[in-house]
């Protein structure tokens, strides 16, 4: 009876820590009453959003159309609101004021597992799995066939060199993707995020890591997708913008329409 005792006493505060974990999630719990198919043919809308953390306000009234089948990017340095922007597209957070839409859809009556399922995410660390590229490519998914794989390196630049290694998409990347490039890895992620056939893709500093001429190349693919997909790139370097079909620079809450280059 004491060991037990003992042993009660041992693991007290990690029950309840345990407990306490479960009810912040249970709290943290998503709630979405949205019914409607998301479709999206003329673009996404922000109109009068305001969102802040607390008392930070981070989006101040913003207004702006993201068009279907073209290039976007959200520029601006480190802070701004860039990664929010994104995940009040997503749906991950609600604005404090105004409303998104899709279409002419108010995102909140939208089914937003729906939705997110037409997105493909490119995140800005590079996780390649130390395996294959055909596994880094669907994550081993079983409805994913290798005609997927190869459609979705094709889109995404990434056929060309994966088809000239030894064993093609059987091709082990190395720990970390060592065995390739930083071009190549952030190729095999779009590669990913292109698998399921999205139609919106979105990209987290898709150029941040890699030298000027990979991130020429990567701005070129993007270029290229614009035609076929609805993208958004947000980054805080400029190379995205001189490809882009429309470019927003985000600065204290407010995103400012920035003039594309000539070509």
């Amino acid at each position: 009876v004491q060991k037990t005792y003992q042993k009660m006493v041992m693991h007290k505060s990690a029950f309840w820590s345990i407990k306490e974990i479960i009810r912040q999630a249970e709290k943290a719990r998503e709630v979405s009453s949205g019914t409607q198919e998301a479709r999206l043919e003329s673009g996404i809308r922000f109109e009068q959003v305001t969102f802040g953390y607390d008392e930070k306000r981070i989006l101040d009234d913003i207004s702006l159309q993201i068009p279907a089948k073209s290039l976007t990017t959200i520029i601006g340095p480190s802070g701004t609101g860039k990664t929010t922007f994104i995940d009040l597209i997503i749906g991950l957070y609600q604005p404090d004021s105004g409303t998104v839409f899709l279409d002419d859809t108010p995102l909140p009556q939208i089914d937003l597992e729906q939705w997110r399922q037409m997105i493909g995410y490119v995140p800005q660390e590079q996780i390649l799995l130390h395996d294959s590229i055909m596994i880094n490519v669907t994550f081993g998914d079983p409805e994913l066939t290798r005609a997927d794989a190869e459609s979705a390196l094709r889109a995404a630049g990434a056929w060309e060199f994966v088809s000239a290694m030894p064993e093609g998409m059987e091709s082990s990347v190395g720990e970390r993707g060592a065995k390739l490039s930083g071009g190549q890895r952030q190729r095999i992620m779009i590669a990913r995020a292109l698998a399921h056939k999205p139609e919106v893709l979105i990209l987290d500093e898709p150029t941040s890591a890699l030298d000027p001429a990979s991130e020429q190349l990567i701005c070129d693919t993007l270029r290229g997708l614009g035609k076929d997909y609805t993208i958004l790139a947000i980054s805080h370097q400029t190379a995205l913008a001189d490809v882009a079909d429309q470019t927003y620079r985000l600065a204290h809450g407010q995103p400012q329409k920035v003039d594309r280059k000539p070509d």
